[in-house]
């Protein structure tokens, strides 16, 4: 009788016992009853080998595992008394972890089923593979397909001879910390314990493979989550927080690039300084909720006067600038001229109150050639609103008389 035919037939009264249980014996049956009561997810295991004999064995070793109900092979007390002794029975190790056993006896076959399992997305965890297997592919060959195919999978050379060049195989099959040897003949206790630490080793490697996935969803999340906040940021930090129009530093930095383009290209650019009318008044006789109404309404009546591309800020209390590039002075009047109309004709329903309110507007423009920058520019039709003012207010003034500056 060979060696793993004696195994076989005994194969089925290999019980693995602990020391009897002592004064521990109450908390030891607790951990034992929990740990047999948890669902176990059952592992993938390929094995490969050519003589049935072994295939059988292996399933006997890695098998469906012992039922949780082990009293059927519990043996009674007067076969295990000893002299003196009190004996409460033997005490058994909890069931092994559970394996999804796929058997073949040849290389070809193995590689199909190791396809099928990656098409499936449920890869084998460890594939024992025998080296010599006198039909088809041997064992080196089939390890080095199956790699191909399943980059993860843990594989085990399980040889009887001693002719193998470790070297040479890990330079076919790597990476080295996936491939391991058992030597023939083997014990079952061998068997498993390569398949319960390649298993746990499984495990805890697709945790944390579960891990780092849900880690990066949450940094993915966080990440645009930050992206949104720093937009809002970036808006609050350039836009005014009533009117939602440009602020004033932010309607200058336009103001400076559209300057910037007028000196690359010559064509006119004109701004419009505008001031509401005695609005001091608006606040003190129907209050600042009021006021704050007016202003916005008055934002958004700029905003449909000038065209797409033009750009209107708030710089101050009740004061506006809008920049309107490639405007020459009949163009930027008749903005002007517009928005006076649109803010002073139609009342602004304020929290209940029609409120009536009229603009003044200074307007300046440079033309082609013209040295200037943004503070030369809003200083004329700053001049400009300031003679609108002084003139009666609700009027529109234009400055053609700009401070000049040095192309030095």
């Amino acid at each position: 009788m060979s060696f793993f035919t004696k195994v076989l037939t005994e194969i089925t009264d290999i019980n693995l016992r602990s020391e009897p249980p002592g004064k521990n014996a109450h908390n030891d049956e607790s951990e034992r009853k929990n740990m047999t009561e948890q669902s176990v997810e059952p592992v993938k295991v390929l094995v490969v080998d050519d003589e049935e004999v072994i295939l059988d064995l292996y399933s006997q070793i890695l098998g469906p595992p012992l039922p949780a109900n082990n009293d059927h092979l519990r043996t009674d007390e007067s076969q295990n008394a000893t002299a003196g002794e009190k004996n409460s029975g033997i005490a058994l190790v909890p069931e092994a972890p559970a394996y999804d056993l796929t058997l073949c006896d040849n290389g070809n076959d193995a590689i199909a089923m190791v396809r099928q399992a990656r098409a499936e997305d449920q890869p084998f965890a460890i594939a024992f593979i025998d080296v010599r297997m006198p039909y088809g592919l041997d064992g080196i060959s089939t390890a080095e397909k199956i790699r191909t195919i399943a980059e993860s999978t843990q594989i085990v050379i399980v040889t009887g001879f001693n002719d193998l060049d470790p070297t040479a195989i890990e330079r076919r099959i790597p990476p080295a910390n996936r491939l391991l040897y058992l030597q023939k003949p083997f014990h079952p206790f061998e068997i498993r314990q390569f398949a319960s630490t390649l298993s746990a080793r499984w495990k805890a490697e697709k945790m944390m493979h579960t891990m780092n996935r849900d880690l990066e969803l949450i940094v993915e999340k966080r990440t645009r989550q930050l992206q949104k906040a720093y937009k809002q940021l970036e808006y609050h930090a350039t836009h005014d927080f009533l009117t939602e129009l440009l602020n004033r530093r932010a309607v200058l930095d336009v103001l400076k690039k559209e300057i910037s383009r007028f000196r690359r290209t010559d064509q006119p650019i004109s701004v419009i300084l505008g001031d509401l009318d005695h609005f001091k008044d608006v606040n003190d006789t129907y209050g600042h909720s009021v006021g704050d109404a007016v202003l916005e309404e008055t934002a958004a009546r700029l905003l449909d006067c000038v065209r797409p591309y033009d750009t209107v800020g708030r710089i101050g209390g009740e004061e506006f600038l809008i920049v309107l590039p490639e405007c020459d002075t009949a163009d930027g009047t008749a903005v002007a001229e517009r928005i006076r109309i649109a803010i002073g004709q139609a009342e602004i329903d304020a929290a209940g109150k029609k409120i009536c309110v009229t603009i003044s507007l200074g307007v300046a423009t440079a033309s082609a050639h013209q040295m200037i920058n943004q503070d030369s520019l809003v200083a004329a039709a700053d001049k400009a609103l300031y003679q609108a003012k002084k003139e009666g207010r609700n009027k529109i003034k234009l400055n053609t008389k700009i401070n000049f500056i040095s192309a030095a």
